[in-house]
C-alpha cells in the first residue's frame, strides 16, 4: 500500500534535498534523516545537534560557502514543506519519508493513507459528553501510542476536533520507537501548532528514552516550541499520562533512580540518549491567551 504524494507538492521538499544528495554524493535517505534532524534541533534550539550533519561535511573536506549552501538548502526544503502542508492538507513528511525510504535498506514501513487516516480520526473521537467535561486542569487527551509514524493520525484527529468543538482543552501523544518517525512527529506537532508529547521508545514496556514537549504557545516567552526533557520530567510524563509508578525514593540530586531504571532498557535504537541539563526549568507552560483551548493549560498538574 503506498501514500507517496503527488511529485508535484512533494518536490517542494524532494529537490533541495536531492540537490544535497546530489552534491555529496550521500543517499537520499541519509540528507532526509539529516533534514528532520536539523529541523527539530532548530526547533528546541540544540545547535551542537544542528551542526552535527554540517560538520560531517566539513570534515569531508568542503569549504564553509559549500557548507553554508547545504544549509541553506535544508532551510528551503523547511519552507517547502510548509507550503506544502498548505497546498495539500496532507502530511507531506510521511509522503517524503516513503519516497526517499523506496530505495533504502532502512526503510520498513508504509504509513496510512490519508484518506483512512482522516475517517479514523472522524471515528475515534471522544463523545459530545467528554468533550464537554474537558477543562484545563483535565484537558483531553489524544495520542496514538501504537506506533505513531509522523503523527498523521493525530494530526487529523486535532483537525477533526477543532471542526467539531475548537475551545475544547486538548493535550496531544505520539509514541514510536523509530528516532526518525518520533523526530518526524515532533516536526508535525510543531507545524499543526499542537501541544503535547512525543515518546521514543517501545510503548508495550513504557520506555520511553526520549520525551519531547512541544507547544508553540512557549514562543511568547521566548522559548523555543519544542524542549528535550530530562529523565524525572520523562518520568512524569509516564506517570501521568500511562500510570507508570513513580519511584519515590529516587534522589533528586543524582538521578540515581533514573541510571538504575534506564539500565534495564533494551537497546530498541541506536539513537543515544540525551545528555541531561544541568538545570531542570519550570514546567508551567507559558500560553497565548488568545487560545481559548490551552488556556490554563498544566502539563503537571
Amino acid at each position: 500500500m503506498t501514500t507517496l504524494l503527488d511529485p508535484e507538492y512533494r518536490e517542494h521538499v524532494t529537490d533541495p534535498l536531492d540537490d544535497i544528495s546530489q552534491q555529496t554524493g550521500e543517499s537520499p535517505y541519509q540528507v532526509f534523516s539529516d533534514w528532520i534532524s536539523m529541523a527539530v534541533a532548530s526547533f528546541s534550539g540544540d545547535e551542537d545537534a544542528y551542526q552535527k550533519p554540517l560538520d560531517r561535511y566539513r570534515k569531508d573536506g568542503r569549504d564553509e560557502e559549500m557548507v553554508r549552501e547545504f544549509a541553506t538548502l535544508h532551510a528551503n526544503a523547511l519552507g517547502g514543506l510548509v507550503l506544502a502542508m498548505e497546498e495539500t492538507q496532507e502530511d507531506v513528511l510521511g509522503g517524503v519519508y516513503e519516497h526517499h525510504g523506496l530505495t533504502s535498506e532502512h526503510f520498513a514501513q508504509y504509513f496510512t493513507p490519508g484518506a483512512v487516516s482522516r475517517a479514523m480520526a472522524q471515528m475515534n473521537l471522544p463523545d459530545t459528553d467528554s468533550l464537554r467535561e474537558a477543562t484545563p486542569d483535565d484537558p483531553l487527551v489524544i495520542g496514538d501510542v501504537s506506533g505513531c509514524g509522523s503523527g498523521r493520525l493525530i494530526v487529523d484527529s486535532a483537525r477533526q476536533l477543532r471542526d467539531l468543538a475548537p475551545e475544547t482543552p486538548a493535550v496531544y501523544l505520539g509514541y514510536d520507537k523509530d528516532p526518525l518517525c518520533a523526530k518526524m512527529a515532533v516536526l508535525n506537532f510543531v507545524l499543526n501548532d499542537l501541544t503535547g508529547y512525543v515518546l521514543l521508545g517501545d510503548a508495550l514496556k513504557l520506555d520511553a528514552r526520549r520525551v519531547w514537549f512541544i507547544s508553540t504557545a512557549q514562543l511568547i516567552g521566548g522559548d523555543h516550541p519544542v524542549r528535550d526533557l530530562d529523565s524525572g520530567e520523562r518520568d512524569r510524563v509516564l506517570a501521568r499520562f500511562f500510570s507508570a509508578p513513580l519511584d519515590d525514593d529516587q534522589d533528586d540530586e543524582t538521578d540515581a533512580g533514573a541510571a538504575r531504571d534506564e539500565s534495564k532498557i533494551p537497546n530498541v535504537d541506536p539513537e543515544p540518549a540525551p545528555e541531561e541539563p544541568t538545570t531542570a526549568p519550570n514546567l508551567d507552560i507559558a500560553l497565548d491567551p488568545s487560545e481559548i483551548s490551552q488556556t490554563g493549560f498544566d502539563e503537571f498538574a
